[in-house]
């Protein structure tokens, strides 16, 4: 929402921040159908229209007290209802379309790394840096990781604690090269390879079997 308003030489965002928050604060959210204001304080809050126009409701204090620890506690039971039941429909629909993915330890990965510069289309730059080799899987979702491009001395700052979404196989790009070029050349011999066809995986580590006279490429990946 702020850089919706902020300038191009975003130099006046702290002048529009609290008119943000307060648009946020103030806004219905649709998981839980209440705005962030009501859930914090049991009301909505008042704007300068309503402070000028609004007529004057009598409360005894009592009163007041009472209905408000009803009602927030009531508001907080169904936000939270709602939310879960929003999960819910997000699990049933995330989950028949995802395929869990597995790294073994030693598993060399490529670590996904946002990057800015300036003059640079964020698009175009490299997101993926590696290698990182797989120490151990924490969790069904996380791994220990360690980057191999560090010298030996930073050995504990190398190590880092990654979630899946963040990595994929790392290959070699020199290893790549060479085992294209073979494949070419092959295809330029006899037509359509058949080494494509034999081909096969385990573990992260191209194999072919050893009938083949094609050099074998470790560490590739795809």
């Amino acid at each position: 929402m702020l850089a919706m308003y902020v300038d191009v030489e975003q130099k006046m965002w702290d002048r529009i921040s609290p008119f943000v928050t307060f648009a946020y604060n103030t806004a219905r959210q649709d998981t839980t159908s209440f705005t962030p204001f009501f859930l914090t304080f049991d009301r909505e809050a008042e704007t300068t229209p309503d402070a000028m126009f609004q007529e004057p409701i009598e409360y005894t204090a009592p009163d007041v007290v009472a209905r408000l620890v009803t009602q927030a506690e009531e508001s907080r039971q169904l936000a939270q209802i709602r939310t879960l039941e929003a999960q819910e429909k997000d699990r049933r629909r995330y989950n028949p379309r995802h395929r869990a993915v597995l790294y073994q330890q030693g598993d060399l990965v490529g670590i996904y790394i946002p990057v800015r510069k300036v003059g640079r289309s964020e698009k175009l730059l490299k997101k993926f840096f590696g290698p990182y080799q797989v120490l151990r899987k924490l969790s069904e979702v996380t791994y220990e990781v360690h980057d191999l491009i560090r010298p030996l001395e930073d050995e504990n700052k190398s190590k880092d604690i990654v979630h899946v979404l963040r990595m994929k196989p790392y290959y070699d790009p020199d290893l790549q090269a060479h085992f294209n070029d073979s494949v070419a050349s092959d295809d330029r011999r006899f037509g359509e390879s058949p080494w494509k066809e034999r081909l096969y995986r385990t573990n992260n580590t191209l194999k072919i079997p050893e009938t083949d006279t094609l050099e074998p490429a470790r560490m590739l990946f795809f």
